[in-house]
């Protein structure tokens, strides 16, 4: 399964199942495929965050930039951590849910 980030929604979530951790991306800026991250080693805390792209699973190259897919790795530069990139484990599992629209 693949994503493509800047064609989501803001607000919509990602959650993203790799071999090792459970993360969710949040996204604030679709178009520059900003968001709030959170799981694996950040925790349960929302990190603001910018998807980097893939790498493939042996890290000899990248795919579309804004593409989330199986079988790759995430790369992510998290702001306000005690680092500044995290390239997530192979993706094994992605879902997505939209932003539910609230009624006032």
């Amino acid at each position: 399964m693949q994503i493509i980030v800047t064609e989501m929604n803001e607000s919509d979530e990602i959650n993203i199942r790799t071999q090792r951790s459970d993360y969710r991306f949040r996204l604030t800026d679709p178009f520059k495929c900003k968001g709030l991250l959170s799981g694996g080693r950040l925790g349960d805390k929302d990190h603001e965050a910018v998807f980097l792209g893939g790498l493939s699973a042996a890290n000899t190259g990248s795919g579309e930039p804004s593409r989330l897919e199986t079988g790759r790795r995430a790369v992510f530069f998290i702001d306000g951590a005690s680092f500044d990139r995290l390239t997530t484990s192979i993706i094994t599992e992605i879902k997505m849910a939209e932003a539910v629209a609230e009624n006032c």
